[in-house]
């Protein structure tokens, strides 16, 4: 029989790595390390020692300002070395409708695309991460937090890394969940021969035991490294006995202050230094499934969360009801006077801020999902294009829907133009509004830093560009230096093709008579067109305008979203 592939497995190292925020601010003062593989290195130190910050450098998030990272000896390339790295923050964001099993395939499916059974890998890391009980619970529902700590490593775990970071992993847990989430770190490093590197604040005498090696830090230089037992011998080297009541680390916290003024005893530096110099030779990464599988997988999972937040999807599909309804029977048989072109102007512009501002129902989720992309997609498990088309893919139908009930709710009950095509293309309007407010709302959450930052620059443009639409003021009487904003409104667009195609309708029918008796016509469906400026023949060009502002948006939306995924990778 042929022997398994010999698992690869990564040492980390570094070497007189320092940290300032400026000249006069250190946070990190050459810090030299090793990591091996099978073995789990604990940073341990009080509050303010530079923790995080040095697990950031070692996960290859932020950039050292002084120093070197060696993987395997060579020097550590970021980009190469965040894809076979895996780094669970403190805060794990998750999709709280989907369950652990869910949430497990859908990663499974992108990184291990070529597994016969899915199904069977799931299975596999539930039971190696002691979660089977929970497959079919949500991650919003009865999980504690030491499940949820699993949950995150189960999804870096999916990565297959030959590195694994954590920060601060039993933060917040009680003693028994803390030990459990240590237990499976062990036994991953153990079992997979991976390298495993966390920040831990002060472990228990229980947590210890699971830990190789720890890294003791304070005021952002090194104390100590190496195991526990050698931690002790350094006390006692520098005449500090451990009490019986205390380990060596816990009593090594407790005089700190003392053991600053003491040289520390750091190991041999592992680092040729000449090695610096050496050239990278990693071959690059690719992502490991194909645009069209990425897309598949991010289809269905828009769907199930779609689905499962009923919330809105029913308030969106009676708001489209109740608000055509009531909209029809205010303005029921609208009439074709001079009060009735009056209503139509009020009626289209009413539908135009209705549709526009009825998406921001979509900005919190936007904006609770965006942690969830920027980490998914700077870990290499998909592609930011395939995560807007399989978004644009799944709106689609949805909002295609909404304008239908809206649609046919309204029209008719007012007596708007009684032709199928003056139908369909009103319909296609409405879609078409709903997209691009859809696509305007989608742009804004990758750019709000928060929900209320975001609702107020949702109401100040919308109002921006209702007031420059011309329905309170026409292009003509507004000031030269605001006629460029007329033709940047969203609004302007919508409500010329409503009007256009309204009044096509009737070009020759005489809407307001100087005398009926005398037949003589003063105002026709053609002169309301011609007094805005507007032909029968721009019906398409206001279309392809719309649909331009839906495209730009999404495009501005990609490129805020890959400036944020490459500053997240800094």
């Amino acid at each position: 029989m042929a022997e398994p592939p010999a698992i690869k497995t990564y040492t980390l190292k570094a070497a007189s790595i320092s940290y300032s925020k400026s000249p006069t601010s250190h946070i990190l003062q050459h810090i030299s390390l090793a990591a091996y593989p099978a073995q789990i290195l604990a940073i341990v130190g009080p509050s303010g020692a530079g923790k995080s910050t040095l697990l950031d450098i070692l996960a290859a998030r932020t950039a050292p300002t002084t120093g070197t990272l060696l993987l395997n000896a060579a020097p550590l390339t970021p980009s190469s070395y965040r894809k076979l790295s895996a780094y669970v923050p403190q805060h794990d964001s998750c999709l709280p409708v989907l369950t652990v099993s869910e949430t497990f395939a859908f990663a499974a499916r992108l990184l291990q695309p070529k597994a016969v059974q899915i199904a069977d890998v799931v299975t596999s890391l539930l039971s190696e991460l002691r979660l089977t009980h929970l497959a079919h619970t949500r991650l919003g529902h009865n999980l504690s937090g030491g499940e949820r700590r699993r949950v995150s490593i189960g999804l870096s775990l999916l990565h297959d890394p030959g590195v694994l970071l954590l920060d601060e992993p039993t933060s917040g847990l009680d003693s028994s969940s803390a030990y459990n989430v240590m237990q499976t770190l062990r036994s991953i490093a153990t079992s997979r021969c991976r390298t495993v590197i966390l920040s831990i604040h002060q472990p228990s005498f229980k947590i210890l035991s699971t830990i190789d090696r720890i890294l003791l830090l304070s005021k952002g230089k090194v104390v100590h490294h190496g195991t526990l037992p050698s931690l002790e011998e350094y006390l006692l080297l520098n005449g500090f006995t451990v009490p019986p009541q205390l380990n060596s680390l816990e009593y090594a916290m407790e005089i700190l202050t003392q053991l600053q003024v003491i040289k520390p005893i750091a190991p041999p530096s592992p680092i040729d230094p000449t090695l610096a110099l050496v050239r990278p030779k990693h071959d690059p990464i690719r992502y490991r499934s194909s645009r069209v599988q990425e897309i598949i997988a991010l289809y269905g999972r828009f769907w199930k969360i779609i689905y499962r937040t009923k919330q809105l999807l029913l308030t969106n599909t009676l708001q489209a009801l109740v608000v055509g309804v009531v909209l029809g029977t205010i303005y029921i048989n609208i009439g074709f006077d001079k009060t009735g072109i009056e209503k139509r102007f009020g009626l289209f512009a009413f539908t135009l801020t209705f549709l526009l501002s009825s998406t921001t129902e979509t900005l919190p989720i936007f904006i609770n999902e965006r942690p969830i992309l920027l980490r998914e997609t700077s870990s290499g498990v998909y592609r930011l294009s395939s995560y807007l088309v399989a978004n644009t893919l799944v709106f689609f139908p949805y909002l295609l829907a909404i304008a239908i009930v809206y649609s046919v709710s309204v029209y008719f009950l007012v007596g708007l133009c009684q032709t199928w095509q003056a139908f369909s293309y009103f319909v296609l309007v409405i879609w078409i509004i709903v997209l691009m407010a859809n696509s305007f709302i989608l742009f804004l959450s990758s750019v709000a830093p928060n929900y209320i930052t975001g609702t107020s620059l949702v109401t100040v443009l919308l109002a921006g560009f209702f007031l420059f639409s011309g329905y309170f003021i026409s292009k003509e009487s507004m000031p030269k230096y605001w006629v460029m904003m007329h033709y940047l409104s969203m609004y302007k667009y919508g409500l010329d093709a409503l009007l256009i195609n309204e009044y096509s309708c009737m070009t020759t029918r005489c809407l307001i008579w100087y005398e009926e008796e005398s037949q003589t016509c003063m105002v026709t469906g053609g002169d309301v067109l011609q007094k805005r400026g507007l032909h029968e023949n721009q019906r398409w060009i206001n279309v392809y305008i719309l649909i331009g502002f839906f495209v730009f948006y999404r495009l501005l939306c990609l490129l805020v979203l890959i400036r944020r995924v490459s500053r997240s990778k800094k």
